[in-house]
């Protein structure tokens, strides 16, 4: 298990939201979702999921399309989030610079998702000095469906 090292300015909420808040920057891949959505059904009920990772400002999901689309089929009205300083510079869009946080951000104004994965965010590990999933820092939540 990793445990990473970060600016704890970075998290300043973590919370159940309003599905109908939360929006989306790009699309999912079906298939996987259609997937995810087998998988948690097959766990009859009881599931731990990580939250989903949103922008504080603007509620932009920065992490978790699939589990915010599977929780909203499964008619969920409140889900749990991690919200995050999007603006922080801890925060990266990819590995590379093939897309900026602002030609995210553009996308969900102009209302035209990106591709699926698109963006694959990470945050600054301040102990190994690199990168890692965004992911990383989303609590664990218990939902019995």
């Amino acid at each position: 298990m990793h445990f990473i090292s970060f600016s704890s300015s970075i998290v300043t909420n973590v919370n159940l939201v309003d599905i109908d808040l939360l929006k989306c920057h790009e699309e999912v891949v079906s298939h996987r979702l259609k997937s995810f959505i087998d998988y948690l059904t097959s766990l009859e009920g009881d599931i731990v999921i990580p939250s989903i990772v949103v922008c504080d400002k603007s509620m932009i999901i920065i992490d978790g399309h699939h589990r915010y689309h599977a929780l909203k089929y499964f008619g969920l009205k409140e889900v749990p989030v991690t919200m995050v300083k999007y603006d922080s510079p801890d925060i990266k869009a990819y590995f590379d610079d093939r897309i900026s946080k602002n030609q995210i951000i553009d996308s969900v104004n102009s209302g035209k998702l990106l591709p699926p994965k698109s963006s694959k965010h990470l945050i600054f590990d301040t102990e190994s000095g690199s990168y890692l999933p965004i992911l990383l820092l989303s609590s664990m939540w218990y939902y019995n469906l």
